[in-house]
């Protein structure tokens, strides 16, 4: 059976994909989250990797199945921010608000253990726990253990 458009579903999904990249990339789809401080791309996925500063308590909130970062700016309002860390450098990643649910936090390394944390499970409002550590090649991801598979986890980059 002969076709009566030359143009195939995926050749025009490919098309599709490549105007939104150039619009986006052009600046095009208004860069923002909403709440006006440009982190986001509208839809609360992260665009990291994020450079924070050595010294700097990365703060975090979390949501049903998600991070959400909160402090520095850079992160504010972006979820599961990617992190770029600088390597040999001691961070603090504390959690400072809870939407709903029971969490806890721990930093992974690429076997999915336990390298710094985890903090208790809690369910409290204001959580107020922090996970201490060094950036290194053991630091890839931090998570929620209990929701780790429902993809709350934001990854760790090395600089």
């Amino acid at each position: 059976m002969a076709r009566d458009n030359p143009v195939s579903r995926r050749t025009a999904l490919k098309i599709t994909g490549a105007a939104a990249s150039t619009a986006l990339v052009a600046g095009c789809s208004s860069g923002g989250n909403g709440n006006g401080n440009g982190n986001g791309n509208g839809n609360g996925e992260s665009e990291g990797p994020y450079s924070i500063e050595s010294g700097t308590t990365i703060e975090l909130r979390s949501l049903a199945q998600s991070w959400e970062g909160v402090a520095p700016s850079q992160i504010e309002g972006v979820e599961n921010p990617d992190l770029s860390l600088t390597e040999g450098e001691s961070y603090t990643i504390e959690w400072v608000e809870n939407e709903q649910g029971s969490h806890n936090l721990a930093v992974y390394d690429d076997s999915q253990s336990a390298v710094a944390g985890p903090t208790d499970q809690v369910s409290d409002s204001e959580p107020g726990l922090t996970v201490d550590f060094e950036a290194s090649s053991d630091t890839v991801e931090y998570v929620c253990e209990p929701h780790y598979d429902a993809g709350m986890t934001g990854n760790i980059e090395l600089e």
